[in-house]
């Protein structure tokens, strides 16, 4: 059964390192609601995980599972649902960054740097 409460209390414990790879970090946790437990992050200080947040979760036995709620729009889940980025904004970005490396290499002088980085933004914008 999924249930929410507030962190009161978090404790880490140990880390379990996989053997396939990677590292899980084990803490100790206590719910405003009496729940205790111990729950496995990717992170050793997970901000999720702090005391006075509030954590939705399932409890068997002594493991809490955080729920991951499902993403509208295809596989995987996370905490958080990322915005959305305007692709002309991303595309600012990418034709600073370009532009910036045709300076570093020579290939555009400083002074033509915003000269160049309009025509490289004109022509990403052309194509969407």
């Amino acid at each position: 059964m999924e249930k929410t409460a507030k962190i009161t209390r978090t404790t880490f414990k140990t880390v379990w390192d996989n053997p396939k790879g990677g590292q899980i970090f084990y803490h100790d946790i206590e719910l405003d609601n009496g729940d205790k437990g111990s729950i496995g992050s990717k992170e050793k200080m997970p901000a999720k995980l702090n005391p006075g947040s509030d954590l939705t979760y399932t409890i068997d036995g002594n493991k809490i599972k955080a729920f991951v709620a499902p993403q509208q729009s295809g596989g995987g889940g996370s905490f958080q649902k990322k915005p959305q980025v305007d692709p002309r904004i991303q595309m600012i970005g990418f034709a600073m960054s370009y532009t910036k490396d045709l300076v570093v290499a020579g290939k555009v002088e400083l002074k033509n740097m915003t000269v160049q980085f309009d025509i490289l933004y004109n022509e990403m914008i052309s194509k969407i």
